[in-house]
C-alpha cells in the first residue's frame, strides 16, 4: 500500500506549533535525579493547519482528513521538515464562508515510520 501525499496549500492555523519530550525521571533522595529520553523519537509534534479555498476543493481536502485519522500520509508543514503526519481524531472544523468559498481548520501530529 503506497504512502499519499498531501497536494493542497494550506497554512498554519491560529495556534502555535506544539513539541512535547516524553521523558523519563528518576529522583534519588540525595537530590540527585537521572533523567533520560523516552525512546528514540522523544518529541511530538502537533501543528494546528488551516486551508481556505472553493467548496470542492475543501470538501475533497475533508475526505482526505477523515481518511487519514489513522494513516499516516506525506507533508511538508510550514515551519517543519517533510514527513509522516497523521490528522489529530476530531480536530477537521469546517466553516463555510459563503455560497463558493469554505475554511476548514485541522491539527496533523507527526507519526514515525519508514516512507519511500
Amino acid at each position: 500500500m503506497a504512502v499519499e501525499t498531501y497536494k493542497w496549500h494550506s497554512q498554519l492555523g491560529a495556534g502555535p506549533i506544539e513539541y512535547s519530550q516524553t521523558v523519563r525521571a528518576a529522583q534519588f533522595g540525595d537530590g540527585y535525579e537521572q533523567v533520560a529520553e523516552n525512546g528514540i523519537n522523544s518529541t511530538a509534534i502537533q501543528l494546528p493547519m488551516k486551508h481556505v479555498g472553493a467548496e470542492a476543493e475543501v470538501n475533497e481536502l475533508r475526505t482526505f482528513l477523515l481518511t487519514h485519522v489513522v494513516k499516516a500520509f506525506v507533508i511538508t508543514p510550514p515551519g517543519e521538515e517533510k514527513g509522516l503526519y497523521r490528522v489529530v481524531a476530531n480536530s477537521v472544523r469546517k466553516n463555510v464562508i459563503s455560497s463558493k468559498f469554505a475554511e476548514l481548520t485541522f491539527t496533523i501530529k507527526r507519526a514515525y515510520g519508514v516512507y519511500a
